[in-house]
């Protein structure tokens, strides 16, 4: 009878009583968010003990972006039970967050859990140009095409929801889309796709329309390309001309001992593109003529004076009336330290891990150190230095049994890159993603000793 009754209380019965909390994911990623909007994620929590499992709290940990916060949760689960842990995030400024989520609970094995967070707040931009098609008088049942190009401009990734014509366009116009079309339509930040639009009129008429691109900059959500078919000057009213910058954009870094290329465009309704008088000015002060081609293409070259620089591209008509456009850039002296930033990425704003310490150099002078002996991951770090100086990279191993140093990239402003380390991992613990079999330390020692040359800008 002994025996019998110890074969029965063999399994389940003997964790009766006791709850075990799963949760899956074991880790959230909320990926790329828009400033401003809230993004919410729900993970699953299950009790696959024989208990009841009893939530006593479930908070935001200590020490992460208070950009995450705890939504909903269930405060009991039954034995193979199942519930949501919903979280939310909205970012306040560009760049990557992290964060954790410390679930306390009744099970007994693991009271207290704690899940890592992170996301990307951005902030998409959308650059339309041209902004405006003119395309002058196309005899009935003939065709013109023309070319607008929609660039993702800001950080993260351009999400085009829509591009449609808004009322009695599709009259006169037809809509070219790329191949690969879909809803939403992504575009990688800094890439750009093209839409044509086919002028066919019916007649002689005028044809005066919008193209509506929707997309979620949160600044711009619904933008418009004007179109103009088959219209006439009226010598009784005159508009002032239509114009806008293509290059440089918003934002952009320059040097002050080299030339900078404008590109611009001018439409005017009322006279051919080419009787207006156009100039390219900085801060107020003409730097070059704009010259002025028959599809109002404009463009120019000059120096640029050191600081943040109001580029203006302004055109005035036979009648003297003005229209320009501008955009702001920052120019730096030649022969003085800029900043530059080293990330763990494309984007300046991508973070780098690092096991366990790191320092970076500008000609062998310290200019920044992660020196707290533990496994980091790391912000964007900003330093000042000249085109030619170099950067050293000495990175070091603190504690057993893990190395390794991300991929790190120099930026300078907007546009200009320059590639450093190869990403390094390894370890002495068999069970690492990271194991050789051919790392041993030593703990502490100097792993990747490293110097860079700067050839940017």
């Amino acid at each position: 009878m002994l025996l019998l009754l110890l074969a029965c209380t063999d399994g389940p019965a003997l964790n009766a009583g006791k709850p075990e909390l799963v949760v899956t994911p074991a880790r959230a990623d909320f990926g790329e968010v828009v400033l401003g909007d809230q993004s919410r994620l729900g993970m699953r929590v299950k009790n696959q003990g024989y208990g009841d499992l009893t939530f006593e709290s479930v908070v935001a940990g200590v020490g992460g972006s208070p950009d995450f916060v705890v939504i909903a949760f269930p405060a009991l689960l039954g034995h193979d039970e199942e519930g949501v842990l919903e979280l939310g995030y909205t970012p306040d400024v560009e760049g990557q967050d992290f964060g954790t989520v410390v679930l306390t609970s009744d099970d007994p094995v693991t009271p207290v859990l704690t899940i890592e967070l992170e996301a990307m707040g951005v902030l998409p931009v959308i650059d339309i140009d041209p902004e405006v098609l003119y395309f002058g008088t196309v005899a009935p049942g003939t065709s013109v095409t023309l070319t607008t190009r929609v660039t993702a401009a800001g950080s993260g990734n351009l999400r085009v929801t829509s591009a449609a014509f808004p009322g009695d366009e599709a009259l006169a116009y037809t809509l070219g889309l790329p191949l690969d079309w879909a809803d939403p339509y992504v575009v990688t930040r800094g890439f750009s796709f093209p839409i044509d639009i086919t002028f066919t009129p019916p007649d002689t008429a005028e044809y005066v329309g919008e193209l509506y691109i929707e997309s979620n900059d949160p600044a711009e959500p619904v933008a418009a390309v004007r179109l103009f078919g088959n219209t006439v000057d009226n010598p009784t009213e005159n508009e002032p001309p239509v114009v806008e910058i293509l290059d440089p954009d918003n934002g952009e870094y320059f040097m002050d001992d080299a030339s900078v290329n404008f590109t611009g465009y001018v439409f005017d309704g009322d006279e051919p593109a080419t009787n207006l008088l156009c100039g390219w000015f900085a801060d107020g002060t003409r730097v070059d003529l704009g010259d002025v081609n028959a599809t109002g293409a404009v463009t120019g070259a000059g120096l640029l004076p050191v600081g943040e620089v109001e580029v203006t591209l302004r055109c005035y008509d036979s009648e003297g009336l003005v229209g320009e456009d501008s955009a702001v850039v920052t120019v730096w002296p030649h022969d003085e330290p800029v900043v530059y930033t080293i990330s763990g990425g494309e984007s300046v704003f991508d973070w780098f891990g690092i096991d366990d310490d790191v320092t970076f150099t500008v000609n062998g002078v310290a200019a920044y150190t992660d020196s707290n002996r533990t496994k980091d991951t790391l912000p964007p770090v900003t330093i000042e230095a000249q085109r030619g100086d170099t950067i050293g990279i000495v990175a070091t191993d603190q504690n057993y049994c893990d190395m390794g140093l991300d991929a790190l990239v120099l930026h300078w402003g907007t546009g200009e890159s320059q590639p450093l380390n190869d990403a390094l991992c390894d370890s002495a613990c068999a069970d690492s993603v990271c194991y050789t079999g051919a790392y041993n330390g030593p703990w502490p020692g100097v792993f990747f000793d490293e110097s860079y040359v700067i050839a940017i800008p």
